[in-house]
């Protein structure tokens, strides 16, 4: 008996990209009870929300290449965005903390 083991079919990035984008768009959108996009070309808010852009990526490409071998669908799918929104999340924001501590020194 030959055990074959499904070759690794990662989410395509495209998806991934266009996830992290809107996701960072609409964390903007919603920021401080405002609910618009005015003011998002500035550069300060140009650089905070590059690096929750970097954090939802990493999080998102993290969720992704964890679960790469598990069967291609809908299920992984929405796993892979839903977790890795939160692991972005989360990565984005210590991105955001651990540039503010560097400031401090």
């Amino acid at each position: 008996m030959v055990i074959v083991q499904p070759a690794s079919r990662p989410i395509h990035w495209s998806l991934l990209l266009g996830a992290a984008l809107a996701i960072t768009l609409y964390l903007y959108y919603i920021d401080e009870g405002r609910y618009s996009l005015e003011g998002l070309l500035t550069p300060g808010n140009l650089f905070a929300m590059g690096l929750y852009f970097l954090g939802m990526l990493a999080g998102l490409f993290t969720v992704s290449a964890l679960v790469a071998r598990r069967t291609p669908g809908v299920v992984r799918t929405a796993f892979v965005l839903v977790f890795g929104t939160v692991l972005g999340f989360v990565f984005g924001l210590l991105l955001i903390l651990g540039l503010g501590l560097l400031a401090m020194f």
